[in-house]
């Protein structure tokens, strides 16, 4: 966005701590996520201003108006860039916005200067109509109409037109003249400031426009001197600060570069890679295309791991062996240069410390180095600085000399290359180097792909088969005579034949192992499709398991609440009269009531557990296995252990060692697994359990024999028949550290005292936690109908951790 940023952003070079690597990604990111969403940063170009501050300490200094309007430009910049970083809400501050917003907020506050600046000039960057300048400035403009006015006398009296060559007024040296033809010299008394070349005019100052373009002059002068003297101030008034402007300027040149990455990303769709370090590969590209080629490009994908570190590319000409050495050089300087790279997601890069490239061909008539020579220099070079983390790519290695002993050197570089375990990417047609890569564990064959129809490279990089080169196949295809190709083809030894025929059968197996692949990926997916299915409709059949339970929960709720009020009514009738034999028969009666709700609920409960145990058969389209009539109580024994089994923690005993039913035996009866005691049995396949003060009939399905104690916990429903009025109501109710059923009695007190004495507001304290007491509190408030309203506390004063109440 300026010449300033472009011009710092060309000359740096590409970094090696991968800290400051990882920074600089993460800001692209950042940058590419506000264009991505439509909340592009507020950044703008100015012109450059690194030249002009230092004339900011120079005491006695002046800039121009030009110098001072782009210095204004660049604190506006710097203003709106500070304006958005404000603007972002809290929530973005925890995304990557808020990463690049921090960056942008670290920049000086330039408002101050540039109010300075805009007091003297306008946003056209002209001096604005200032007090100081307006009496000069209306001088001159009187000045120049009296000019015009005696200069008009002239031009327009018909007594002196004839004398004039041009009636239109002359600008000569700053001074309005006219153009008086050389033969009237004489005729008109005034100043003559120029000669035509032909000498057939004079271009004079009359005598009475002297004066006024003197004072004329004057008054421009005085301009002038008012208009440095101000700037002079306005300089003198932004030295102080100098120092945030020098900061500020390269922050914004920084972020400058972070914003020119961000868009040719999105433009050429880049992705920032992520670091090597944490996967298994040393190097992975996938998809990579390189920039120049653009549309042109054909998406390449290697990879290289801790024990495959050299990759040996073999194959045709004009194939794409060049441009991959090349893609993988610029790429691995592009992300050290925190920019984005034009591939696929799963692209690992891992930061090198020294990239030694041995591409093209150096001969040099000057230096009298051949070919051969040119490579030996380079790689000689490349050996001096090459370490473990160093990236290192040759060319053609081994070419432009004899062959074998190109090869011998080309696999001795390789040797040591091998021992200082650096990554390598080698290109080359000799086949021995083949060889090579398949008796060394640490090296990898790969190929580029040719297309034997057509006889057309495709581009393509084959992973872990050697390629041929085809140089007959292109020879003929470029014009060689047929019978020459033939010729050749006789000179190829026997084994260098099989050699190719192995090629072709690798290349025939590798495409087979890939379709088989892809094939299997296309069966992965299908398979990993079915069981999101399945795993989705497990969670919608526990979603509406819980729904159901909370259902019955709360029809629970209702009936104790509805039970304990009726009940506390009946005791407070008791306390306040004498317990007369009316009042005995209506608390037996309501007693006799009680049981008969209760157990009219089992058997409904009963009934819908019957009907989704028929449902459930239905959808599994099998029958279950139950007890056969004739032995009811070995497989009954069966199921109640295996409930209990999957209700209870710890060792259980083996099914034949369950105790029998019989009166006296202690068990858990109802689906809220309530402790009893058997009484005795009652209508076919229920019996009588004594839960607490009550007698209850439950179904013989329902009751689970009590394993001894400790190995389960014991559940049970408590109904308070006295309800306790001593006390007060407290402003604000604690429940920090009791449990749910604690929590609950103590928070239903409060608010019987709370109407009691008549107190329309209070707060519960609950925490936050996971959220149990918070649930447990909302659901009694929302059940009992004195409560007319409730929310949570404002943020300062305990936010969701605290409820205020409102009773009516």
């Amino acid at each position: 966005m300026s010449e300033e940023g472009k011009g710092v952003l060309l000359d740096s070079l590409p970094l090696t701590d991968p800290e400051k690597i990882e920074y600089l990604k993460q800001l692209g990111r950042a940058w590419t996520e506000s264009l991505n969403r439509n909340l592009p940063v507020k950044f703008t170009g100015w012109p450059p201003v690194s030249d002009l501050l230092p004339l900011l300490k120079v005491e006695g200094a002046s800039l121009s108006i030009e110098d001072v309007y782009a210095l204004g430009l660049f604190c506006r910049a710097v203003t709106e860039l500070h304006s958005w970083a404000g603007s972002r809400q809290v929530s973005e501050l925890e995304d990557r916005l808020g990463l690049l917003a921090g960056e942008a907020g670290e920049i000086p506050e330039l408002s101050q200067p540039s109010s300075e600046i805009f007091k003297i000039i306008d946003t056209s960057g002209k001096l604005r109509d200032l007090p100081e300048l307006r009496q000069i400035r209306e001088k001159i403009r009187k000045t120049r109409q009296d000019i015009d006015k005696l200069i008009g006398k002239y031009t327009a009296d018909e007594n002196i037109k004839h004398m004039l060559q041009s009636t239109v007024p002359t600008i000569k040296d700053g001074r309005q003249v006219i153009a008086l033809r050389a033969n009237f010299r004489g005729r008109i008394r005034g100043l003559v400031h120029e000669v035509s070349q032909s000498g057939q005019t004079l271009y004079l100052e009359p005598e009475d426009v002297v004066d006024r373009n003197n004072d004329l002059v004057t008054e421009e002068h005085h301009l002038a001197r008012e208009t440095a003297r101000i700037l002079r101030d306005l300089t003198a008034r932004l030295s102080p600060f100098y120092e945030d402007l020098v900061s500020a300027a390269e922050k914004m040149v920084f972020l400058d570069g972070i914003g020119a990455a961000a868009r040719w990303g999105r433009e050429y769709k880049c992705i920032f890679p992520e670091p090597a370090g944490q996967t298994p590969f040393l190097l992975k590209l996938r998809g990579a295309r390189h920039p120049l080629l653009k549309a042109k490009a054909v998406p390449i994908d290697l990879a290289l791991t801790q024990g495959r570190r050299t990759l040996i590319i073999t194959g045709p000409n004009t194939g794409g062996k060049t441009v991959t050495l090349k893609t993988v050089a610029l790429f691995a300087l592009l992300n050290q240069s925190g920019w984005p790279l034009p591939a696929s997601e799963e692209t690992f890069l891992p930061v090198f410390d020294f990239i030694g490239c041995d591409i093209g061909d150096e001969q040099s008539l000057n230096q009298s180095l051949s070919t051969f020579s040119g490579h030996m220099k380079n790689i000689a070079e490349i050996l001096q600085y090459a370490t473990e983390n160093s990236l290192v790519l040759l060319d053609e290695l081994g070419s432009g000399t004899d062959p074998q002993e190109g090869s011998a050197i080309a696999m001795a570089v390789l040797d040591e290359l091998l021992k200082r375990r650096s990554i390598v990417l080698v290109t080359t047609h000799h086949g021995i180097l083949k060889n090579y890569g398949y008796t060394h564990e640490e090296c990898i064959n790969a190929s580029v792909d040719f297309d034997q129809s057509t006889l057309c490279p495709t581009y393509r990089i084959l992973m872990g088969i050697p390629g041929e080169s085809h140089a007959l196949d292109i020879a003929a295809r470029n014009g060689l005579d047929l019978h020459i190709v033939e010729q050749a083809k006789n000179y190829l030894v026997e084994e260098r034949a099989d050699i190719s025929a192995l090629i072709r059968g690798l290349t025939s197996k590798h495409e087979e192992l890939d379709r088989f692949t892809q094939k299997k990926k296309e069966e992965e997916s299908v398979l990993r499709e079915k069981q999101r299915r399945a795993d989705l409709q497990e969670l919608r059949l526990r979603q509406k398991e819980v729904e159901l339970r909370e259902q019955g929960y709360r029809r629970l709720s209702h009936l104790f609440d509805d039970s304990r009020k009726q009940l506390e009514n009946l005791v407070r009738e008791i306390r306040e009269n004498e317990l007369t034999r009316e009042k005995t028969v209506e608390m037996k009666n309501w007693m006799s009531d009680f049981e008969k709700l209760v157990a009219s609920e089992s058997e409904s409960l009963e009934a819908a557990r019957n009907e989704n145990d028929a449902r459930l058969r239905e959808l599994a389209g099998r029958e279950r296995t139950y007890t056969s009539p004739e032995n009811p109580s070995s497989g009954g024994r069966r199921a109640r252990r295996n409930k209990l089994k999957d209700i209870l923690p710890g060792d259980y005993p083996a099914e034949e060692s369950l105790p029998e039913f019989a009166p006296g035996l202690e068990v858990f009866a109802g689906p809220s697994r309530r402790r009893g005691t058997l009484v005795r049995p009652d209508k076919k396949g229920s019996w009588i359990v004594a839960v607490d003060s009550m007698k209850i009939s439950f179904s013989e399905k329902d009751i689970l024999p009590a394993l001894p104690s400790g190995t389960a916990e014991k559940l049970t429903v408590e109904i308070h028949t006295e309800m306790d009025t001593a006390g007060n109501p407290v402003l604000e109710l604690r429940l920090l550290g009791m449990r749910s059923d604690e929590a609950v009695k103590a928070l239903e007190r409060q608010l019987d005292l709370a109407a009691l004495n008549n107190l329309k507001e209070f707060s519960v304290v609950h925490g936050k936690g996971n959220g149990v007491l918070q649930e447990a509190v909302q659901r009694v408030l929302g059940e009992n109908p004195s409560v007319a309203d409730f929310y949570f506390a404002r943020p300062e004063h305990g936010g969701s951790g605290k409820t205020i109440v409102c009773l009516r």
